[in-house]
């Protein structure tokens, strides 16, 4: 067990290393040479302070004394000045560090292969891994409380062993062995052992409580929770509405206070356990720090050190045992938060799976590309139950296709399988005869301009949102916003395509409806200009009419491209060459709208039921 532990914290040392030097080479350096430069001060402090004693006890000439101040103020301020100098860059580097560790997380989740990020598991994953940068910050601060301790006991000890190598005038009995090296090794190793194990049970204290309760599942989902609050629903404005017109105050704020108070309640409970062992250890470090002076002052009896070296004794021997108790704390500090860390370190390991593929995609002008699904079935990860099941299916080259259905049956996910963010359980699904899996991934996601349900907008320009880049074509990007329907919208706007959208960023800042935020959407799918496109339900928020409309104008600037259209509403896709109806995961019917509705299947029942909301105001069946 103490192996695995150990392990456990050297492998998390190595990592926060690893990924640190990653983000800012010489981190670490520049705080191992901090740690060592303030220890040399401190050195130098205690030996100018016990040499200067004794030069004014022994009376020697006032100009010796002027020149030893000076040169020991000019060697001080060389050290003040090289660790200013180092500390300065250390602290001008650590914004840029937090920043490039941010970066790194949003990196890792732009990349990582779609699968992981439906995985409610994933963004738990990522809220502990900012968690784990920031307590990384204490790992550093263990490694550099170690490397100061290290560096105050190592020049403590050699400071100390010109005192203990000199000997006493000649005595016989406890003043003897006072006054030899034997008896001031035997105070050093005394004090050592002490101050040691002190630390460790202090350290092994203070995991058992602060570690324990640092890893508390429980106290890290209260955590998490509370701040996922105070961040993502009081920093969001567009939930101000709904909170006031639902009076979600209180629900939201009793939610904040009961995770806070979860919170509070388990460091309520750890925290005094840790003081009252500092209370048991303190009598320990007045001992000590009584044996030393003690020892120091008969040592100066005996004849063995001068009045400036009891005192440079003394501190020597201190710094000694601080720089254990720092090391034993720096430890302490590290195993507290390695579990956690080593744990949530998990998230940047996550593996890609999917096979990226080498074959580069034809590039063909006349767009011609066939599509097929050949006995697909599919489940997502942890379920049990297939969303999929035995389907076949094949576009023709430039078909406009429906994909229609009830809600849940499956034709989301088809678009999913077909765009590569998941793979077939079995089955294949090919491009030109070619199983899409043996494509390059970035060449085969180039052919496709998707409009889903939910597609997102940012807070950019309009013209950044159409183009999907900061170079972009302004007459092209204005040409596709008209075309998807927003032209008289623009001519409003002050700024044009350079307009930003939403207020976080920017004040003048528009806010667009649901449906602007849809053409937005458009836009950008005929802006990318891909030969394959797909609307997955952009306008379920709108009304049957107005959703047709939309489809019919898309239809004209498709032209020859290939498309799909996926709707619950069969009124929007009646100009489609041909119409899948899929049900429970399965084809059940493909034909034109007059063949399945004279066929009397699926499609036909779904017709009639939905045909009183295609009527226009006059009663008439809108066509």
């Amino acid at each position: 067990m103490k192996n695995n532990k150990r392990g456990k914290t050297l492998r998390v040392i190595r990592r926060c290393i690893e990924l640190t030097e990653e983000h800012d080479k010489g981190y670490l350096a520049r705080r191992v040479s901090i740690s060592a430069i303030s220890a040399v001060r401190n050195v130098v402090h205690i030996w100018v302070t016990a040499r200067l004693i004794d030069m004014v006890i022994s009376a020697e000439p006032w100009r010796n004394i002027i020149v030893f101040i000076l040169i020991t103020a000019a060697v001080n301020l060389a050290l003040c000045f090289a660790e200013t100098t180092v500390n300065k860059r250390k602290h001008c580097h650590d914004f840029t560090l937090e920043q490039k560790r941010s970066r790194s997380v949003w990196e890792k989740v732009l990349n990582m292969d779609y699968v992981h990020i439906e995985k409610p598991d994933t963004y738990v994953e990522r809220s502990r891994m900012y968690q784990a940068y920031g307590r990384m910050g204490r790992t550093f601060y263990g490694l550099t409380q170690c490397a100061t301790g290290a560096a105050n006991a190592v020049t403590g000890i050699v400071m100390l062993i010109p005192l203990i190598l000199r000997d006493a005038p000649e005595a016989e009995g406890f003043m003897g062995f006072v006054g030899s090296p034997w008896g001031l090794a035997a105070l050093i190793a005394v004090a050592a052992a002490v101050q040691t194990g002190a630390g460790l049970f202090e350290s092994k204290v203070g995991y058992k409580y602060i570690g324990e309760t640092n890893n508390d599942r429980e106290l890290i989902q209260a955590e998490r929770t509370a701040s996922h609050y105070i961040d993502n629903v009081l920093g969001n404005y567009r939930y101000g509405k709904d909170i006031r017109i639902y009076g979600e105050r209180e629900l939201i704020m009793s939610e904040y206070e009961t995770n806070n108070e979860t919170a509070c309640r388990k460091w309520g409970k750890a925290l005094p356990k840790l003081w009252r062992v500092n209370c048991v250890l303190s009598p320990v470090w007045v001992l000590q720090n009584i044996t030393i002076y003690g020892f120091a002052a008969l040592r100066a009896i005996s004849g063995a050190l001068s009045v400036g070296e009891i005192i440079g004794f003394a501190m020597y021997l201190t710094n000694t045992a601080r720089g254990l108790d720092q090391i034993s704390s720096g430890i302490s500090d590290i195993q507290i938060d390695a579990d956690f860390i080593d744990d949530a370190l998990k998230f940047l390991d996550i593996p890609d799976e999917k096979y990226k593929g080498t074959i580069p995609t034809e590039k063909r002008d006349d767009n011609e590309y066939e599509f097929e699904f050949k006995n697909v079935w599919f489940k997502y990860p942890n379920s049990e139950q297939y969303a999929l099941r035995g389907v076949n299916l094949k576009w023709r080259i430039g078909e406009k296709m429906a994909l229609v259905g009830k809600n849940g049956c499956g034709k989301s996910t088809l678009v999913k399988l077909l765009c590569r963010l998941y793979d077939p359980t079995e089955g294949e699904i090919t491009l030109n005869g070619i199983d899409i899996r043996k494509y390059k991934y970035e060449d085969y996601m180039a052919l496709f301009s998707v409009v889903f349900q939910d597609s997102g907008l940012f807070s950019f320009s309009i013209a950044e949102n159409v183009a999907a880049s900061g170079e972009y074509d302004p007459d092209e990007v204005r040409g596709c916003v008209e075309r998807a329907g927003l032209g008289e919208r623009l001519e409003h706007m002050e700024n044009g395509i350079e307009t930003c959208l939403y207020k976080n960023f920017d004040e003048h800042g528009v806010e667009i409806s649901g449906g602007e935020a849809q053409k937005l959407c458009l836009a950008r799918a005929i802006y990318k200009g891909a030969p394959f496109i797909v609307l997955d339900e952009p306008t379920a928020a709108l009304d049957p009419i107005s959703e047709h409309d939309i489809y019919t104008k898309f239809n004209g600037i498709v032209g020859t491209k290939t498309a799909v259209y996926i709707s619950h509403r069969l009124s929007s896709c009646r100009f489609c060459d041909e119409i899948t109806v899929m049900e429970n995961g399965t084809i059940a019917e493909r034909g034109s709208h007059d063949e399945l509705v004279a066929r009397g299947g699926v499609y036909g029942k779904l017709w009639a039921a939905q045909a009183e909301y295609y009527k226009d105001t006059a009663g008439k069946l809108y066509m």
